[in-house]
């Protein structure tokens, strides 16, 4: 893995949330009052794009506009089926920028 620069950290306010492209990989980069995370951005029940609905986060769930499926930005979680879950990027923020571990 390889850490990428994603964005600047003013780019993204508390409790936005953006899909960004590294590696290859479709990334939803979420921040939150505690941190940012990351997380894969595609809907694991239909393979939409997380990111493309705009609905805002609930919590630390981001919603998938199709069939409102609930994922956890925090761990990749899945809130109608637990034992399913998103893979989950290490974030780290440096000089201004947030950087992704892809």
């Amino acid at each position: 893995m390889a850490w990428q620069r994603a964005l600047g950290e003013s780019d993204l306010p508390v409790g936005g949330y953006r899909r960004v492209d590294l590696g290859g990989r479709p990334i939803l980069l979420a921040r939150l009052s505690d941190g940012w995370f990351a997380v894969h951005d595609t809907c694991l029940h239909r393979g939409a794009s997380l990111a493309a609905g705009d609905l805002p986060l609930e919590g630390d769930e981001v919603v998938c506009h199709l069939h409102f499926w609930r994922f956890h930005v925090r761990d990749g979680a899945c809130a109608q089926v637990p034992s399913l879950r998103l893979a989950c990027y290490p974030v780290k923020v440096e000089r201004g920028g947030v950087h992704v571990d892809v």
